[in-house]
Order: C-alpha cells, then structure tokens, then sequence
C-alpha cells in the first residue's frame, strides 16, 4: 500500500513535527491555594497565655458584620478555627478576668503574623521599676546634701 520512501517520509515529517513543538503534554496542570487554619494566639502582658479565655471571632463581608465563632482558648491559650468561605477580614475579641483585647485581620492582605512589640517578663518589669525608683531616691539625696552644705 505505502512503499518504503513514503513511510521514510512520512517517519521524517513525524520525527520533524515532534522537534518544533516543544513541551508538548497530554495533561494539564491546576493549581490552588487553600488556608485551612488561623491560629490565634494571646497572652497577657509579661508573656503567660491566656488559659481558658472567652473567644469571639467575627466574619467582615462588605463592611457587615456578623458572629462566626464563640469558644474558648486551649491551654497554651492558642484557638484555631477554618475560614469562613469568601470571607477575608475578621475581627477577633478575647476577655477573660476582665481583661478584653480586639484585633481585626485580613487573610487576603498578606502575611498574618503581625510584629509586636517585645515585652519584658513581669519580673523583669518589676526590677526596673524597682530601679527607677532607687535612682530617684538617689538624685533626691544628692540634691538635699548640696542644700544641706549651703
């Protein structure tokens, strides 16, 4: 049916086609990010966790409001939750022993972990404090001396 010139031609022009279409694949590719879990972290000033406290995590969709999640805080005082589909923005409010704190986030405006400030142990609070006050009780000394010996 085919002589051997036309299948050598036809196997060249093959061969030929194959060498100009580059990065040819049956199978196409998808890709899809996901976040799965925020964690929430808080902690009193001098770095204890915040056990067992009062959680409420609030969905922001086109400047309305509305309460997504009530819980408590674990023992390390992290709370973990799943977005809510389609919502980006939340607002979070943690009380506990009348101590209340608020933060709002937006999970589509970048990196989640916000750079607080370091803050010293209460101990450490403490010493300084303590400090302080010596050295004023040192300038007052000084100052009385001087008056004393005029």
């Amino acid at each position: 049916m085919f002589s051997s010139k036309s299948i050598r031609i036809i196997f060249i022009a093959i061969v030929f086609m194959m060498l100009l279409v580059p990065g040819v694949s049956a199978h196409r590719v998808y890709l899809q990010e996901q976040i799965k879990d925020v964690q929430i972290k808080t902690w009193f000033g001098g770095g204890d966790p915040m056990v067992d406290a009062e959680i409420s995590i609030y969905a922001v969709k086109n400047g309305q409001e509305e309460l997504y999640i009530e819980d408590r805080t674990d023992s390390e005082g992290l709370y973990h939750f799943t977005p809510k589909l389609g919502v980006s923005e939340y607002r979070v409010v943690v009380s506990e022993s009348g101590h209340k704190n608020e933060k709002t986030f937006n999970l589509a405006a970048g990196s989640l972990a916000s750079q607080e400030e370091a803050e010293l142990p209460l101990y450490a609070n403490i010493i300084s404090g303590l400090g302080y006050i010596v050295g004023l009780a040192g300038f007052a000394m000084y100052f009385s001396s001087r008056k004393a010996n005029n």
